[in-house]
């Protein structure tokens, strides 16, 4: 699957931000360290009037008829691309219908990691990205959070275990077709994709678990 998917599928200009920000942001050794994540002001009442309009009601129906109901918020689950303003795209957007089976098999694996303490507390800031959107925020074409379903993660607190993580990820992976990645800003990527890790340039070579 490496060969099929891109590392996450994010380079270039998306890439470069993850970069300003970790000039911002403290680095360690042995953890995913990133700066805290406080939701834009409005964003509430912003999800809550676009929610009246867009089928929410239905993906979470969805997402509880398979026990998955809470394991992100729909707002955070929603968002799409760090950079929507910029790109004069949506804010929030739900993946079609034929995705939410990506969506549910990446919320299964948040739900074993948080349910081994892995994943503790957490913001999901970049999820389901359209085409336009994606190659706007510096997408590679076949990214894997416009093609399939994706999250990038930031942890509250500023800090996951990253040996945990690599721990289960080596043991795992390959049974969950587990991709996960790390940005310098400290932003995890998660997917379902195909089993493969990266680092700090989007290379294996650079990834924390090799």
């Amino acid at each position: 699957m490496t060969g099929a998917i891109e590392a996450d599928g994010i380079k270039a200009g998306y890439m470069s931000s993850h970069f300003t920000r970790a000039a911002l942001c403290a680095a360690a050794a042995l953890a995913v360290v990133a700066c805290s994540v406080v939701p834009a002001e409005g964003e509430l009442a912003a999800f809550e009037q676009w929610a009246r309009t867009a089928p929410v009601g239905a993906f979470e129906q969805y997402l509880a008829t398979s026990n998955l109901e809470g394991v992100i918020p729909a707002r955070q689950l929603l968002r799409t691309a760090s950079d929507w303003r910029r790109c004069g795209g949506p804010r929030f957007e739900i993946p079609p219908r034929d995705r939410w089976v990506d969506v549910a098999r990446v919320l299964t694996l948040v739900a074993e990691l948080k349910s081994r303490k892995i994943l503790g507390g957490f913001e999901s800031v970049s999820n389901f990205r359209n085409t336009e959107l994606n190659a706007c925020a510096g997408g590679a074409q076949n990214s894997a959070h416009t093609i399939v379903f994706a999250i990038d993660i930031v942890p509250h607190g500023g800090i996951i275990d990253e040996t945990l993580l690599c721990d289960f990820w080596r043991a795992h992976g390959k049974a969950w077709d587990m991709g996960l990645g790390k940005y310098p800003s400290g932003r995890l990527h998660l997917d379902t994709v195909g089993y493969r890790s990266w680092g700090h340039d989007g290379r294996e070579g650079s990834s924390p678990c090799r």
